[in-house]
């Protein structure tokens, strides 16, 4: 297992933003994701979960502890004609391109986006009218409490709008099996190239940034992006970070920024969003890290789903 020490996790993210960790592991199978949790468990040290890097705002200041990085878990199986039984670590592009040269349908809402399996599981990910409940068949997790694996099919899990009921406090993915649908790779690839396209058109996917900033808020049906759009919210930046300029949802990385900046920059947005539609942005990014209560007060304060996250205040 690689495991670096003392090292920026700004790296390892997609917004490029991350102070320094005091260790970073890269298990590589389920026994070494199990030998290294029971290690710092009964030892009390602190943890944190990083996949991908995606829908992530690492904290500036410090990651103190072990950050168990999944990237490692990266196996792909076929063990049928329609199933596919996938590491959390790999990546969502991937699999969906490794689907569609099998001829299995279901995964093209995969394409282009930037997270990993186990992130996707956990929050529900979702393009185009799809989200992963949708496909999912059963997750293998290791249970923290019992320190055993166990098999959850979808009724075993309460999912929502990017969100789902498995608390990454207690429970790590590990694997997830898909049941998929025979088509054509060609007709696959197609509505895969179209799902790039769009997301090519209308996402600013050359610019550093952790992905969509805000949950659409289902009360008013009308997605973030517009709410903000319709601020004037456009442009908007404190120190490198950035609202972009061709999607209103997104904070994007000037190459400078860092966790305070992205804080105050998304306290605004909510702030605005709050005076002009009476309703407070839920954030999708999660925090990771130690932020100060004026930072934390994004997530705090707007997401209930928070204590499922890696969130330590001073």
């Amino acid at each position: 297992m690689k495991i670096l020490e003392k090292t920026e996790l700004a790296p390892f993210t997609t917004m490029r933003v991350g102070g320094v960790a005091d260790k970073i592991c890269f298990p590589t199978s389920t026994d070494e994701v199990v030998n290294l949790m029971d290690g710092v468990l009964s030892k009390n040290e602190p943890w944190s979960l990083l996949g991908g890097g995606s829908n992530v705002l690492v904290s500036s200041d410090e990651i103190p502890g072990t950050v168990i990085c999944t990237t490692g878990l990266n196996w792909i199986e076929h063990p049928g004609p329609d199933l596919l039984v996938v590491g959390s670590g790999v990546r969502l592009p991937r699999l969906s391109a490794y689907a569609s040269r099998l001829g299995l349908s279901g995964m093209e809402f995969y394409e282009g986006i930037p997270g990993t399996v186990g992130g996707a599981v956990v929050m529900n990910a979702g393009a185009h009218g799809w989200s992963t409940h949708q496909i999912l068949e059963t997750v293998t997790i290791l249970n923290l409490k019992t320190m055993r694996l166990d098999i959850l099919t979808p009724k075993d899990i309460n999912f929502g709008y990017r969100m789902s009921s498995i608390n990454s406090t207690e429970q790590i993915v590990l694997s997830a099996r898909y049941r998929l649908t025979k088509d054509t790779e060609e007709a696959i690839r197609s509505r895969m190239k179209e799902n790039n396209l769009a997301r090519q058109k209308s996402q600013p996917i050359k610019d550093p940034s952790a992905g969509c900033t805000f949950r659409n808020p289902i009360e008013l049906n009308i997605p973030a992006g517009k709410i903000l759009d319709s601020i004037g919210a456009k442009n908007w930046a404190i120190g490198s970070a950035q609202v972009s300029c061709k999607h209103a949802n997104f904070v994007i990385n000037l190459g400078n920024a860092n966790s305070h900046d992205v804080c105050k920059l998304i306290s605004k947005l909510q702030q605005a969003a709050l005076e002009k539609y009476n309703i407070l942005l839920k954030p999708e990014i999660k925090p990771l890290g130690i932020f100060d209560k004026s930072e934390a007060i994004i997530w705090t304060n707007a997401d209930e789903t928070v204590k499922n996250s890696f969130i330590i205040t001073k």
